[in-house]
Formats: structure tokens, sequence, C-alpha cells
């Protein structure tokens, strides 16, 4: 039986990711086409909004945990960023629309981290991926919904319709977290734990976000790769929804399948997945021939995406969940965010066959790392067998130093 919290939480996930996806491939056109900017500068406001928003985590994340609070901060974060998305339709030029962009995603950063640990606080370890599993099945379903809504909008009276269909969703996601999503509380923590025993989170958090570089890349550009290939508006955005949908079906089994066979297996079996969908896209000569590419890929993310959280809220100390979490987000978000920006460079320097070589090789660096340091084929389990010591899980985090 799903939980209560989990249930609102969901719906707030739902509401909330009709505006998330919409902006990686909606917002560059937006800045372009109604505020003026060029494209490169619209890019690079994309990742002005996130890179900050991901150094603002760990911040609050602690604050979080200091308070034993967890309701509040989605409440302040979605309160603060609604004046701000709302402004943005009235804002004269690109220069201010970005800038209120810009400060909207910081305030929704401030509920990033406590959202999180809001799902370990009801759960259980054994259960955390099918918990994270059904949050990102709703989070895609919801993605789903609103690019289709968003289509029928800026079809209809083009890309200024956007940000008014932002805020009338925040309306419901501000609705949800006042009345449905219960205000329950962890016992606080004022006394901060040594960041050197962060190191362990650290090196996972590197381990498997090598790998989110080329995603970021990807997740921006594959729209504009099914463009080159003769696609249209519309056809892009079926790319798109296929691969939404897709996450949004497979995403709570896979979570359970984390729960049985262990995060780190998870994160692996995604990671390859994610691979494999960059020779898809690499290999595509029409543009339907990206949305297997696209279906596969978000199939990878739904294991990599739970797995990760899951893992970390493992490894956590009681009382610092949200600490962890945000700090976890610091590093898989700030890498995340600069692939756009990576992308532009190997496009420039080598097109697409550079973009999907960079995406490959940050994949393939990623699992590397975590077969060497969490595999059960890796050196580090070949070394303990040999030595007679007992093999860890692969699933189990190793313990804070």
């Amino acid at each position: 039986m799903v939980r209560r919290e989990l249930l609102s939480l969901s719906l707030y996930s739902l509401l909330a990711s009709n505006r998330g996806g919409l902006f990686i491939v909606f917002l560059p056109l937006y800045l372009v086409e109604v505020k003026g900017a060029s494209l490169p500068v619209a890019l690079v406001i994309l990742s002005l909004a996130y890179v900050p928003a991901s150094l603002l985590s760990p911040l609050v994340g602690r604050l979080s945990d200091r308070m034993g609070q967890r309701r509040i901060f989605l409440l302040v974060g979605e309160a603060t960023a609604f004046p701000l998305f709302l402004l943005i339709t009235f804002a004269p030029g690109w220069e201010l629309a970005g800038g209120l962009f810009i400060g909207a995603e910081l305030a929704l950063a401030i509920g990033g981290p406590a959202y999180t640990a809001f799902v370990a606080d009801v759960t259980k370890a054994d259960e955390r991926g099918e918990a994270y599993g059904l949050l990102n099945a709703t989070s895609n379903g919801g993605a789903v919904v609103g690019f289709v809504v968003a289509g029928v909008l800026t079809f209809e009276f083009g890309l200024v319709a956007l940000f008014p269909f932002v805020v009338a969703v925040m309306v419901g996601t501000l609705s949800v977290v006042l009345f449905l999503v219960p205000d329950t509380q962890v016992a606080p923590t004022p006394v901060r734990r040594p960041l050197r025993e962060m190191g362990p989170v650290a090196e996972f958090s590197f381990a498997v976000s090598i790998r989110a570089i080329g995603s970021g890349a990807v997740a921006t550009f594959y729209g504009y790769l099914a463009a080159s290939l003769g696609a249209n508006d519309l056809e892009v955005s079926i790319v798109a929804i296929a691969g939404l949908l897709t996450a949004a079906l497979v995403s709570l089994p896979l979570g359970r399948l984390i729960d049985r066979r262990g995060e780190i297996r998870g994160i692996w079996y995604g990671t390859v997945l994610t691979l494999a969908s960059y020779g898809i896209f690499a290999f595509s000569t029409e543009w339907a021939e990206t949305i297997p590419g696209q279906a596969v890929r978000n199939a990878g993310l739904s294991l990599v995406g739970p797995g990760m959280q899951a893992w970390v809220a493992r490894a956590a100390p009681a009382g610092h969940r949200a600490e962890y979490l945000g700090f976890f987000s610091l590093i898989n978000s700030t890498l995340w965010s600069v692939g756009p920006l990576v992308g532009a460079v190997a496009i420039e320097l080598g097109g697409y066959d550079g973009l999907f070589a960079m995406a490959v090789g940050t994949t393939l660096l990623s699992l590397v790392w975590m077969e060497i340091r969490y595999g059960e084929m890796g050196l580090r389990a070949r070394l303990g067998r040999r030595a007679g010591t007992p093999e860890p899980s692969a699933g189990a985090p190793l313990p804070p130093a």
C-alpha cells in the first residue's frame, strides 16, 4: 500500500514536472523568438539557471535537517518562484526575462533537497527504489501532459502562451503543498557533521555523474538533431513525448528492480542503456529513428535517477539526509548543467558526431569508474576476495569515513 505522503508528493511531482520538462525544449525558443536573444545566449541562460541552483542545494538541505522540516521548504520555494515566472511574460527583453528565470529556478531549488529527503523519511531502505521510481513515473507522466498542452497552446497562441501556462500550473503545485502534503517533522540536527565524512558520497557522486555531462548535452540537442533530420515542431514534440511516456510506464517496475538487485547494479544497467541510446541517435538517418533512441535513453535514466537517490539516502547518517542529498545534487546537477555548453563546443568542433563521441566518452568513464570502485567484478572486489574478506553487496553503500 502506497503511503499517503508518497501519494501527495506524487501529485506534486505530476504538476511540477509540467513546467520542468518544458524549459529544456521551449525556453531557448522562447528567449530567441519572443524576447530577441541569440541561441548561444539562450543556452547560456539555461545553464546559468541550473548551475547556481545546484550550488544552493547543500545549504538548504542542511537547513532543512537542522530545522527538522520538509514541507515549509517546498512551500517557500513555490511561493517565491510564482511571481518571478509571472513577471517573465511582461519582461521587455531577454536580459530581464533571463534574469527572472534564473531567479525562479534559484527559488525552486529551495525545496529540492527537502523533497528528496521527504521520500527517504517516509520509506524503508528496501523500498526507496520503488518510492523514487513512483515519483519518477508521475514526473514523466506530468511532463507528457505538459508537452501536449503546451504544444497545443503554443500552436494556437504562439510561444507567448508558455509562461502563463506555467503560472497556471503553479497554482496547482502551491495548492497541493498547502492542502495535501502533510506537515511531517523529523528530529532536528543542530550539530553539523565534519565535511570529510562526505568523502564516500562525493566519490560516488562524481563516479555516477561524469556521464551527466553527455546526458545534459544530448537532452538539449536531441530536438535539434531530429529537426536536422527533417522533423517539424510537432514531430520534435513526438520524439520528446515518446521518451517521457516510456519513463512514465517503466519507472515503477524499474524502481522495484533496484530494491531487489541493489542501487549500484541498477545505476550500472541504466548507464548502459543510455550508452546504447547514443548509438541509436548517432546512426539515425531519419527523424523517426530518434524515437527509439529517446525511449531507450529515458528508460536508462529511470534506473539511474532513483538508484542514485536511494544510494545517497541509504549512505546519509540519521538526521542528515537532506544535506547529503543536496550535496549529491550539487555535483550531479552541476555536471548535467554544463552539458549543453560542452555539447555546443563538441558540435562546433566535430558536428553531431563530435557530440555523441563526447557523450559516449563520458558515459564509458562513468562505467569504468563504477566498475573499479563498486562493481562485483571490479578491482576492489577482486583484491578483497584474494585477501579472504567478504565481498560487499552491490547495492550497499560504503560507511561514512
